[in-house]
């Protein structure tokens, strides 16, 4: 009777978290409880486990409980939620600081829904392996990346630092993977990269956004205002996206009023995301740069200022990761990483799916990387020059 009760009893906590999660931004959407038809078969299939199953003495109740809520995840059909055991909860967190043990790539899905990496961060351990943008990532320790999350794949590289990990790799142009066998590092970089262009024009490179991102924008403005930059151009290219305040954080130092975007949950529910008083260049001329790599927080930002028509957006279409999630961290210090709500556009254009279409698509050919021509980093360049 006391095992039927502890099982009775993990049910229990699974289907609350579940109905809690599913409610989004307004918990009240469910008024669902373990009475409810659905739940007694579940509870019917775990009670047939334990009275029919060959070795019950032997069953793992928390290996059971821990199968059932990654059924439910998977269940959902949605690549940004997952399941993290408590390891892998405490390794996500480090990350949105802005450092983490890991080997330095910047990940995607792709549309194929195959992992791929964006860009090896420079002077981390995948640059000097000889990862490359567009590698496909097959297998992590000898385990398949096929139908993991993103941020099941990421975790599954990152680990303690001094620690080794192989990954299955497969190059662009190539039929035959590759195993490599990389090295961990404390990866702690900074998240803004600004430098002066001639004719004092700034060229400021956002790799994804952290906790830190705001401040680093903040000082990496300042900083400028000294040289007397005389126009902004935002580089949004490859940058998968992060902390949704910090996006907001960004936006606000381009803009002085107005909505950053509208966050809405499931049942219609709506929050508008203020721009913050005290944007330090809403005025000087600004281009925005992107590509098929540009999500999540990178498009908060571009189609902000987009809508609000403060510069041309320039490159390619962007991924189109419209949607919010968010950590909710279990009694056992596992944590399920769900989708909670949507955002759209200050002119309330959804982009999940989508993506964000540029005011000016220039495509960066092959021959423009053999040549090291960047040819939408120019159309920028001479957009600033032409608003001087």
């Amino acid at each position: 009777m006391g095992r039927t009760v502890k099982i009775a009893a993990l049910l229990l906590v699974v289907v609350l978290v579940v109905v809690y999660l599913q409610g989004g931004l307004n918990t009240s959407r469910f008024d669902t409880s373990p009475s409810e038809p659905e739940f007694d078969l579940v509870e019917e299939a775990w009670q047939v486990i334990l009275d029919d199953y060959v070795d019950s003495d032997e069953i793992d109740l928390d290996k059971l409980s821990k199968g059932a809520i990654q059924g439910m995840i998977e269940s959902l059909d949605d690549p940004y939620s997952a399941y993290l055991d408590a390891r892998h909860y405490e390794l996500s967190q480090y990350s949105l600081e802005g450092s983490f043990g890991g080997i330095g790539i910047e990940l995607t899905i792709d549309r194929e829904g195959q992992l791929t990496v964006i860009a090896p961060i420079i002077g981390t351990p995948a640059q000097k392996a000889g990862i490359k943008p567009g590698d496909k990532i097959l297998g992590v320790d000898g385990e398949t990346t096929e139908g993991s999350s993103m941020i099941e794949a990421v975790l599954m590289i990152r680990g303690e630092p001094g620690t080794q990990v192989k990954l299955s790799i497969l190059h662009e142009g190539e039929d035959v993977p590759a195993d490599f066998v990389i090295t961990r590092a404390e990866i702690d970089i900074d998240t803004v990269l600004a430098k002066m262009l001639p004719d004092n024009i700034a060229h400021i490179e956002v790799t994804h956004f952290s906790s830190r991102t705001g401040s680093e924008m903040v000082s990496a403005l300042e900083d400028m205002a000294i040289d007397g930059v005389s126009g902004i151009i935002l580089d949004f290219r490859d940058n998968p996206g992060g902390i949704l305040r910090s996006a907001v954080a960004v936006a606000s130092q381009f803009l002085d009023e107005g909505v950053v975007a509208y966050v809405i949950d499931g049942e219609g529910n709506e929050i508008a995301l203020e721009v913050e008083e005290g944007g330090l260049v809403p005025d000087l001329p600004l281009a925005v740069l992107v590509n098929s790599n540009s999500a999540s927080a990178s498009e908060v930002v571009a189609g902000a200022l987009q809508d609000h028509g403060r510069g041309p957006i320039i490159g390619t279409k962007t991924l189109g990761k419209g949607t919010i999630n968010r950590f909710r961290q279990l009694s056992d210090g596992s944590a399920i990483y769900v989708t909670i709500a949507r955002w759209f556009t200050p002119n309330r254009q959804q982009i999940e799916g989508r993506g964000i279409l540029p005011d000016e698509i220039i495509e960066i050919t092959e021959d423009d990387v053999k040549q090291g021509f960047d040819p939408q980093l120019e159309r920028a360049i001479e957009y600033i020059k032409g608003q001087l």
